[in-house]
């Protein structure tokens, strides 16, 4: 685990990641969907936004589960039809 900071919608978070580069990457993610909101909702507090932004980065990731779900049928199907191709 190494030692950074990450900041988020102006605020410094210390803190420890076994993924220091995939850490900041997230804590990116973070503040630009804070930001997002807080341009449509500027007088909504930062817990809020930060509600907010947890709320749509878990519906993205939902998202993307299903995409992989489907990709992973499809790759299944096609070695099925490899196999008996083979035979």
């Amino acid at each position: 685990m190494e030692k950074i900071e990450i900041t988020v919608y102006g605020d410094t978070y210390p803190l420890k990641s076994p993924s220091p580069e995939l850490t900041k990457k997230a804590a990116g993610l973070v503040d630009s969907e804070m930001r997002l909101f807080a341009e449509v909702a500027p007088s909504f507090e930062p817990a809020k936004l930060a509600v907010l932004s947890a709320v749509r980065l878990a519906e993205k990731q939902i998202e993307l589960e299903g995409e992989l779900a489907a990709l992973q049928q499809k790759i299944a199907g096609l070695n099925s039809l490899m196999d008996e191709s083979l035979q």
